[in-house]
């Protein structure tokens, strides 16, 4: 084998730095394209006339895919500060809420809910709290997300657990003990029964969000009535 010359092993040299910094660059720039994030927020989509949607922050999709009704995103990555959500129509493009958050750090659910007829959509924006229960217990709560709904309690095997609970609003969580449970919701001011779910099991150590969704009146086709959905934070 012939022996390199000073110049050779010096152009060499120059070769494996320059290839280094290239990947050392392309990794920065791999990191970059993903938001570093401050917070993050879980999208749901409880809009009871939209059908599927699709999110932008900005100019910039943040859905992978579209979101169905009743349906909740994974915690996506954002910066602090003040945003604008944009939800549109998979079916036409067109916006049908234009969020208007902000972001202090921490992890966050943002509801888009309320009636794209007459312009009435509105997100709620809610804080996550997703420190880990005590042994052997879940944490829940509830969000009121049906817009032609009154106030509402919220019960437990008929126990009350958050009361007076009026649309856009979100209650702290509570811990309960894990297993099944009968949740219910009656009007506040009447207590009759609105609503109520049988067998929901709440397992340890998990995290739950009861969302109140679609209307109480639906358009038959049109729009979704009024149903209790569960969905997991963690």
């Amino acid at each position: 084998m012939t022996p390199l010359n000073h110049a050779s092993k010096g152009l060499l040299t120059m070769l494996a730095l320059t290839g280094l910094f290239t990947f050392t660059s392309c990794s920065k720039d791999d990191d970059d394209s993903t938001v570093d994030p401050d917070a993050t927020v879980k999208i749901v989509n409880v809009l009871p006339d939209a059908g599927s949607v699709d999110v932008f922050n900005g100019s910039s999709k943040i859905t992978a895919s579209a979101v169905g009704y009743g349906e909740a995103t994974g915690y996506l990555n954002v910066k602090d500060g003040d945003a604008t959500f944009d939800f549109k129509s998979t079916a036409t493009g067109n916006t049908v809420l234009s969020a208007p958050v902000k972001f202090k750090g921490g992890s966050y659910s943002l509801f888009a809910t309320g009636e794209t007829d007459g312009n009435a959509t509105v997100g709620i924006l809610a804080e996550d709290n997703l420190g880990a229960p005590a042994s052997g217990k879940a944490k829940i709560r509830f969000v009121h997300a049906g817009s032609d709904a009154p106030a509402v309690n919220f019960l437990v095997n008929d126990s009350l657990l958050f009361t007076g609970t009026a649309y856009k609003t979100a209650t702290e969580f509570k811990e309960m003990a894990a297993g099944t449970y009968t949740l219910k919701l009656n009007n506040a001011s009447s207590g009759e029964t609105a609503i109520s779910r049988t067998g929901i099991v709440l397992e340890a150590g998990k995290i739950y969000t009861v969302v109140a969704q679609g209307l109480l009146t639906p358009t038959p086709v049109l729009e979704q009535p009024f149903a209790l959905n569960v969905l997991g934070n963690n």
